[in-house]
């Protein structure tokens, strides 16, 4: 019989600023899956591996953290980095990652080994963000772009944004399949948020590899609830959902006009 199920992935930064997308997801059997959502990013922060099972779709938790997990983590030199659980289900530990470096996460949880690498791509700077005012329906709407030089080759990002201090976001994903190696504006603004002068904008551009891209264009295209979702891809094979993205981030802000 056919489920659904809801899984909660946390799209880490500073611990302040961390955001939690809720994904729902359909599965052909009645157990719970293992999903593990792991980043790393160029900032010296607590990176974090984050260790759950989904959730029914009915149940008013959307968190069941798996504790007492094994997460260690090894960088293209060979140097290892041993996580802690600092909280039920949240594995961390704090260094800076770096850009070009390959990293290799292994988790040890219930019996099982799962393991997946991922390779932070250069980071790409926006030079500028604006607002400015479209017409929606016949109604005006003020909306938020940025402009950056997009590197020659295949480049994939990850845009989130916090208004007024709110938890950060996830906008969209794009790739640069018809941009290479121009200089692109792109829209960051969903059409949920109404912005009003005086309103604080933060974007975050993450650079990220093309696993993490597939991950979150099937995120992006679950949450709308189309009639017959696909689950989003995992790197961790059939025995656990969920990503791991070394990537690299930018941030750039503005007030809205």
């Amino acid at each position: 019989m056919l489920k659904y199920y809801r899984i909660a992935l946390l799209a880490t930064g500073f611990l302040w600023a961390s955001c939690e997308d809720l994904i729902d997801i359909n599965l052909n059997d009645a157990d719970p899956k293992l999903v593990i959502a792991a980043s790393v990013s160029n900032r010296l922060e607590q990176q974090r591996v984050v260790i759950s099972r989904t959730v029914a779709f009915s149940s008013n938790s959307a968190f069941d953290p798996i504790a007492n997990a094994e997460v260690t983590m090894t960088d293209g030199g060979g140097r290892l980095y041993k996580f802690t659980e600092s909280q039920p289900g949240i594995y961390t530990n704090l260094f800076q990652g770096k850009e070009g470096e390959r990293y290799e996460l292994v988790v040890a949880v219930e019996g099982q080994v799962f393991t997946a690498v991922s390779i932070m791509p250069p980071r790409v700077m926006p030079d500028s963000i604006g607002t400015a005012v479209r017409s929606i329906f016949g109604e005006e709407q003020k909306f938020v772009a940025v402009k950056y030089q997009d590197p020659p080759g295949r480049n994939y990002y990850r845009f989130l944004w916090s208004v007024n201090n709110s938890p950060f976001k996830m906008l969209r994903v794009t790739d640069d399949k018809y941009n290479d190696g121009r200089y692109v504006s792109e829209d960051v603004t969903d059409f949920e948020t109404e912005l009003v002068a005086g309103d604080s904008v933060v974007i975050w551009m993450q650079s990220i590899d093309k696993p993490a891209f597939d991950f979150w264009n099937a995120v992006g295209s679950i949450n709308p609830g189309s009639a017959a979702p696909a689950n989003p891809p995992s790197v961790f094979g059939d025995g656990a959902l969920g990503y791991f993205s070394a990537h690299a981030l930018s941030e750039i802000s503005t007030v809205v006009q």
